[in-house]
């Protein structure tokens, strides 16, 4: 050990100060990085209800009794585009229940995008954020009515890059 007379001990290779007086505090930043990837989710939240019309040939969840699906599509960004899907038939229907039938969607659009009465087949340009849709969907006869039974259908909501 050597003894320096500037307040200095030199213990081998190492040095440490002897000071009077106050510390000095020191400070170091921590960075922090991050990346949120261009998404869109889409979650079903509840399913929706479909109701007969007084002469059985509208099968919809527009009808008194009847309800909207809902469904949650979230966005991180203005670059995307919502829209719904029609069913191609019904998932379960008395026999025949899909002969002379057209299937449509509509939505509305809450949150982070407002829209309302949209046809299923129209885009809507997606906000960044929650974006809460009812959707409706519709069965109906051209000819014939639907007869007793049980009836279930399904529609698909897409979230997709803007065109």
């Amino acid at each position: 050990m050597t003894n320096i007379r500037s307040g200095l001990t030199i213990f081998g290779a190492s040095a440490v100060m002897i000071a009077s007086g106050t510390s000095h505090a020191q400070t170091a930043d921590v960075i922090f990085n991050g990346n949120i990837a261009d998404a869109c989710t889409v979650v079903a939240d509840s399913p929706g209800t479909l109701a007969v019309n007084g002469t059985n040939t509208l099968l919809a969840s527009t009808e008194a009794g009847g309800g909207p699906g809902a469904a949650t599509v979230t966005a991180s960004s203005s670059t995307f585009e919502v829209t719904v899907d029609a069913p191609t038939g019904f998932d379960t229907a008395p026999a025949g229940s899909d002969t002379n039938t057209t299937f449509g969607t509509t939505y509305d659009a809450s949150g982070a995008t407002t829209a309302s009465s949209v046809a299923g087949t129209t885009a809507t340009a997606l906000g960044a954020g929650v974006t809460t849709l009812a959707v409706n969907a519709s069965a109906t006869k051209s000819s014939g009515i639907y007869e007793s039974g049980s009836y279930s259908l399904t529609t698909t909501v897409r979230c997709a890059a803007q065109k």
